[in-house]
């Protein structure tokens, strides 16, 4: 038995300690989604602690059927998809993302390491970032969960509860998406 699997049997029969050691394993994952859903570092805070209220609440029906990553996924996607359509809020500047340069960068590649690169790769990243906002929720997260924290397709599947070729379509309308937004900038 795995050291997560022991984990999960503890936090099922209420053991506090347990729970907590295996929300240290996926917060920060989740914090990250949570924020490039909404752009919004407050956001983010709130909805990857609603997450984690609803995982502590359900997590004695976790049945196994899936992957635990995949369980909280899908959960934190149904709470970003609940706050969007609660709130149909506008899409927040890329602006008030560019003093958190830790983990929130999409990596591009880089030819060389010259300053003058390091600008234009900063640029490219905030543009890049932009258009992903701009995507409808359901692509917006198909193209960070597949291009960004490079979930294979059967996993986004069931993180997302949909079929594979539904996820295999969005990603390729996302994709194009991206793409003419990015056009439209250039």
């Amino acid at each position: 038995m795995s050291g997560e699997t022991q984990l999960l049997e503890q936090a099922k029969a209420g053991n506090l300690q347990a729970f907590e050691e295996l929300i240290s394993t996926y917060e920060k994952k989740i914090y990250n989604y949570c924020l490039r859903m909404t752009n919004s570092r407050e956001d983010a805070e709130d909805l990857t602690q609603e997450v984690f209220v609803r995982v502590y609440k359900s997590i004695k029906t976790f049945k196994g059927s899936s992957q635990l990553a995949t369980w909280i996924y899908r959960i934190a996607h149904n709470v970003c998809i609940d706050k969007y359509r609660k709130s149909k809020a506008s899409v927040v500047s890329i602006s008030q993302l560019k003093n958190q340069e830790d983990e929130r960068e999409i990596e591009l590649p880089s030819r060389s390491p010259s300053p003058e690169d390091h600008v234009i790769r900063s640029e490219q990243q905030k543009l890049l970032l932009q258009c992903i906002n701009r995507l409808k929720p359901e692509y917006r997260s198909v193209i960070i969960l597949r291009d960004i924290q490079h979930y294979s397709y059967e996993e986004i599947s069931d993180i997302l509860n949909v079929p594979l070729g539904t996820v295999k379509s969005h990603i390729n309308r996302a994709r194009a998406a991206l793409r003419e937004a990015v056009r439209q900038f250039l």
